[in-house]
C-alpha cells in the first residue's frame, strides 16, 4: 500500500485551487457577457455611438469629394442624404425614448391602486377610478 508524502498531497490541492480559481474567471467571464446582452440601454447607446461614427465617416468622405467642380454637385447631394440620415437616427432615438417612457408609466398605472384620467385641454383631473388593487394609501 503506498501513501502520498506531504509534497504529493500539497501539489494536488494546489492544482485543484488553481482549477477553482481557472473556473471562477470563467464563470466571471460568461456572466459579464450574459449582463452586456441584457443590458438594453448599453445597446442602444452603441448603436447610436456606431451611428453617429458613421455619420461622421460620410460628412468626412463628403468633404474630400468636394474637392473638385463636379463632386461640388454631388456634395450637395449627398449632404442631403447624410443630413437625412442623421435626422432618421435623431428621430428613431427620439421615438425609443418617448415609447420606453411611455412603458414606465403605462407599468406604474397598472399597479396603481387609482388611475385619474385628465383631458389634455383641461389641467384639472375629470375622473377617478377606483381599480381595486391593493389598500388606498394617501
Amino acid at each position: 500500500m503506498t501513501t502520498q508524502g506531504r509534497h504529493g498531497a500539497d501539489a494536488g490541492t494546489e492544482e485543484l485551487r488553481q482549477d477553482v480559481d481557472r473556473a471562477r474567471q470563467e464563470l466571471g467571464d460568461t456572466v459579464e457577457a450574459l449582463a452586456a446582452k441584457a443590458d438594453v440601454k448599453a445597446m442602444a447607446r452603441d448603436k447610436a455611438d456606431q451611428a453617429r461614427e458613421m455619420a461622421r465617416e460620410r460628412a468626412l468622405r463628403a468633404r474630400r469629394a468636394v474637392a473638385s467642380r463636379q463632386a461640388r454637385t454631388r456634395a450637395a447631394q449627398g449632404g442631403a442624404a447624410v443630413a437625412a440620415a442623421g435626422a432618421v437616427a435623431a428621430l428613431t432615438v427620439w421615438m425609443r425614448r418617448r415609447r420606453a417612457a411611455q412603458a414606465r408609466l403605462s407599468h406604474r398605472l397598472r399597479k396603481a391602486p387609482v388611475q385619474v384620467r385628465v383631458r389634455r385641454a383641461q389641467r384639472a383631473p375629470i375622473r377617478v377610478r377606483r381599480t381595486g388593487r391593493g389598500p388606498l394609501k394617501l
